[in-house]
């Protein structure tokens, strides 16, 4: 193949079955390029690797699904941030249209694939977070961080890629 899109949730055991010279990427990164601004999202990836224990980030979930056992926003990314940072991490889940006039507690907002959302209102999301400072990223991009194969999912963006890497490098210690 070409390339290979897989779903975000399975995208460390498909990068460790797909051979390297064949692009691969998520649904939820492809989303990212048509609804939100791209290159800020990956930019917004890069402030995963400066979370500590202690810091906020606030799951900003765009439609009001009813969350199963093991959710993707409410439970997954959560424990994965913190099996991450090594530590705790205070997270807000905010579902449907709630999404706070003040985000400056956060040092990080993990917004999903915004499917039931215009592209319109993820870009008035992403403004409000960099006119306050606080990076923002999505679901897929998140999960490929913390499974360590973000680099891999983004190689077929180049420019986007670079974007990460740029961010993850202003950590202390980064990439």
């Amino acid at each position: 193949p070409r390339l290979v899109i897989c779903d975000s949730q399975v995208v460390l055991k498909v990068t460790g079955d797909t051979p390297p010279e064949i692009p691969l990427t998520t649904f939820s990164i492809l989303m990212a390029r048509f609804i939100g601004d791209f290159m800020r999202l990956a930019e917004g990836a890069g402030a995963i690797t400066r979370l500590k224990p202690g810091d906020r980030v606030l799951v900003s979930e765009s439609c009001s699904h009813h969350p199963q056992a093991d959710d993707i926003g409410r439970v997954k990314i959560p424990r994965w941030l913190r099996q991450y940072v090594g530590g705790h991490l205070e997270i807000d889940v905010m579902a449907g249209r709630d999404f706070p006039d003040d985000l400056s507690p956060y040092a990080l907002i993990v917004q999903c694939g915004g499917c039931t959302i215009t592209r319109k209102q993820m870009l008035v999301r992403q403004y409000r977070a960099a006119g306050q400072g606080v990076p923002m990223t999505n679901y897929g991009m998140t999960i490929s961080v913390v499974q360590g194969v973000l680099d891999r999912s983004l190689a077929p963006f180049p420019a986007a890629h670079a974007a990460y890497r740029r961010a993850a490098k202003a950590a202390p210690g980064g990439c």
